[in-house]
This record gives C-alpha cells, structure tokens and sequence, in this order.
C-alpha cells in the first residue's frame, strides 16, 4: 500500500515537471518569436519602411502583452514614439524638397499621429515637439492654398494653427493678406487683423512679422487711398491716409499723396503742411523729392505766395516734373529768373 502511494506520488510529479517543461518550452518559443518580430521591424524602420515597421511593432507589443513579456513592453514603448516622430520629420523633409500641397498634408497628418503616439505612451518630449510643428504646418499649407487661390481653405487653416498658438503672429498677419483677397473692399476687415498681428508681435518680441504687418499696413492703406483718389472718393481716401502714421510715423509718401489730394481740393493750407512734413521725413535725394516740391509749390501758388511758389518749382525741376515745373516758372507765374 505504501508503494503503491509512492508511485503515484511520483507519477504526479513526473506530469507536473512535464507540465511545467512545457510551459517553460513555450513561454521560450514566445519569447523569441516576440525577439524576431521587434528585429524584424527595427529593420524595416531602418530603411525608413515606417508603415511596415509600426504594423510589426504593434504586432510585437500586443503579443507581448498577452504573454507579460515585461522588457519587450517597454522596448516597443519606447521605441514607438521615436519611430512616428522619424517618419513625420521625414515626411517635413520631402516637402521641403517639393513644396507642395501633397507632402505637407502627409507631414502634417504624421506630426497629428506622432503627437498622439507620444500622448498614448506618455512621452511628453516627442509630444511637445509634434505639438509645436502642427500649427507651423498648417501656415504652411495656408500659403500654399493661398499661392492656388484657395482662400477659405487658407483660412480654415490659419484658424486651426491660431487655435493651436493664440501668439502665432504670423498667422494673424496672413490672415489679413488673405481676408484682403477675400474682401478687398472691406478695409476695417483685414485691417483688424493686421492690428492682431502687431499687437501679438510686440508682445512676443517677433520683430520680423511686426516690422511686416506694419509695413504692409501702411502701404495697403496709401495704396487703396490712391485708388479711392482716382474715383474722386477724396474724403475716404484722406480717412485712409490719415491712420498710415499709426503704422509708419516716417512715412512720407503718405503725406505727399495728402498733400495731393488737398491740392485737387483746393484745400492749400492743408497741402503746404502736407507737403512740407513729407519734405521733412523724405531721405532721398532732391530729384526723388521733385514731386513733393511740385505739390508745395501748387499749394504755394494757390495761397498767393508767388516767390515761395517759385522757389518750390524750381526744387520740383527733376524727371517727369522737369516740364510741368518749368511750365509753372515760365508761363503761370513768369518766375523772375527762370532760365528754361
């Protein structure tokens, strides 16, 4: 009786080693197929084959999961995150080499999975870095819409890069570039957004966009005043070209085509004051000033200062004014001393 329990007892450990063999035999094989599988898609991902590479790694992770091959776990967690930031940098490289609308929608898309992918295995670096290219892509591609005359695609994305980045200042003033072509007639508009761009701008220290948005106010504002000036629409226009010192103080065209249209008024106080403070800021030379003179001189001429009015003539006797200010000297006002 005694050896028939000891048998049994043996038995019983004979199938529980085999067991326990067996279990180890597999959990081995496991093992190494999960080893083959993450070779396999290191490989693929050093031939920047990404989409192949991602598919092996996912089927890596999940097979280590099951199986609680805890080092495989973090090797693929750590190695996922880095391998959708290469291909998304990747993507930004072949865009840069084509520049078109094609390469940065795939740019744009893998940076979108690149920041998820870090979010998913809590990489806060490679997050952050997604994070920050994706409102840059989509100006990206707002430039290029723009460039194809899609505005309202523009648009939508410079909405979701400012969405992304309240102090893109670059964003704001595209915005007003676009909203220009969308509505040229809608001044206050585009205006408004120009207005953004400076304020962002000054507040973030980017003094290339606000040295932009400021100069492309101003020359908006003069170039629209002048056209407002040739449909004699004179009051919009002066309106125009009254706000340019807001964004150019040194502007003296602004105050040379106010002193134009106060002459077409026969406004001539204005025009001389006009006319004089655009003489003051001008930095050219005397020939680049002849037109200023011009207007100086009409205005001059226009309040009975004959001496004055010849004196400006005679500075207005350059280029394209050399015949109209001899005209003036000669026959209008027969300047003591002209010499044609």
């Amino acid at each position: 009786m005694k050896s028939y329990k000891l048998s049994l007892l043996f038995t019983f450990l004979f199938v529980m080693l085999i067991g326990i063999t067996q279990t180890v035999n597999a959990q081995t094989e496991i093992r190494a197929q999960a080893v083959q599988l993450y070779n396999e898609a290191d490989n693929l991902a050093g031939n920047d084959q990404y989409a192949d590479a991602i598919e092996v790694f996912r089927e890596t992770l999940e097979m280590a999961r099951q199986n609680e091959l805890t080092d495989i776990i973090e090797l693929v967690e750590e190695r996922l995150p880095r391998l959708y930031a290469s291909r998304a940098s990747n993507a930004y490289r072949t865009y840069q080499s084509s520049r078109t609308l094609s390469s940065v929608n795939d740019a744009l898309e893998y940076y979108i999975e690149s920041e998820q992918v870090a979010s998913e295995f809590d990489n806060t670096q490679i997050a952050q870095q997604a994070a920050n290219a994706i409102p840059q892509l989509y100006y990206v591609r707002s430039i290029l819409n723009f460039r194809q005359d899609n505005f309202s695609d523009a648009m939508s994305d410079l909405d979701n890069a400012i969405n992304l980045n309240a102090n893109y200042a670059a964003a704001y003033y595209q915005k007003g570039i676009v909203q220009k072509q969308m509505t040229p007639d809608d001044v206050d508009g585009w205006m408004r957004w120009y207005d953004m761009a400076i304020e962002v701008a000054s507040r973030v220290n980017d003094n290339r966009t606000l040295e932009n948005a400021q100069s492309g106010a101003s020359e908006e504002l003069i170039y629209r005043a002048v056209n407002l000036a040739d449909e004699r629409r004179y009051a919009d226009a002066i309106e125009l070209l009254q706000r340019v010192p807001d964004y150019d103080p040194d502007s003296d065209e602004s105050h040379y085509r106010l002193a134009e249209i106060y002459n077409l008024r026969a406004n001539w106080s204005d025009a001389e004051a006009s006319a004089r403070r655009a003489l003051n800021l001008h930095t050219g030379g005397v020939a680049d000033k002849a037109k200023i003179y011009f207007e100086l001189g009409t205005a001059l001429k226009g309040q009975g200062n004959f001496t004055a009015a010849c004196s400006a003539f005679e500075s207005a006797r350059y280029g394209n004014f050399t015949e109209p200010a001899n005209h003036e000297l000669q026959f209008e006002l027969k300047c003591a001393g002209h010499t044609p």
